[in-house]
């Protein structure tokens, strides 16, 4: 199982030094995750962690590259689960700092993945309707790896105390 990605970091155990230990949250999860996958993790990892944190704003690094249709991570994602993220996490921000959340482009590399998906990251944080069903293909996806998945959901509970 991947533990940590590139370049290199991002271990599971890696949850930050002095003040800091038990802020960073680290999700390395195995090739071929997709909607299911990050869903999952959303609402039984990220969600309670932000919650124990208390943000005052969410810092988003909205990365691309695991857009199925990226030749990075080697992921599944779709434009679609990118709607979901940015709908969730705006939802997230308003629960619990005021709706204070900002989204910084980092990387994707397959130019018509990104940007479907950035645009339908602003349908998303406007509020308006995606559009990914007019782009996503459902029928480039395979199973998604769910036992890998699960082993890695639970090693991040299990170090974060979830």
């Amino acid at each position: 199982m991947l533990d940590g990605s590139y370049p290199g970091t991002g271990k599971f155990d890696e949850v930050g030094t002095g003040d800091g230990e038990g802020t960073t949250l680290n999700l390395p999860l195995p090739g071929g995750s997709g909607d299911t996958t990050i869903r999952t993790v959303f609402d039984e990892v990220i969600v309670p962690c932000a919650q124990r944190f208390k943000p005052d704003i969410i810092l988003v690094s909205a990365g691309y590259d695991g857009h199925v249709l990226d030749p990075l991570a080697n992921l599944q994602y779709t434009t679609g689960t990118y709607y979901m993220l940015a709908s969730s996490i705006k939802q997230l921000a308003k629960d619990l700092c005021g709706g204070r959340c900002v989204f910084f482009l980092e990387g994707g590399y397959n130019l018509k993945s990104l940007s479907y998906s950035v645009a339908d990251t602003f349908r998303a944080l406007l509020g308006d309707r995606s559009l990914a069903s007019e782009f996503d293909n459902p029928n480039i996806l395979y199973e998604e790896p769910t036992k890998k998945v699960k082993q890695a959901i639970q090693r991040i509970k299990h170090v974060h105390s979830l």
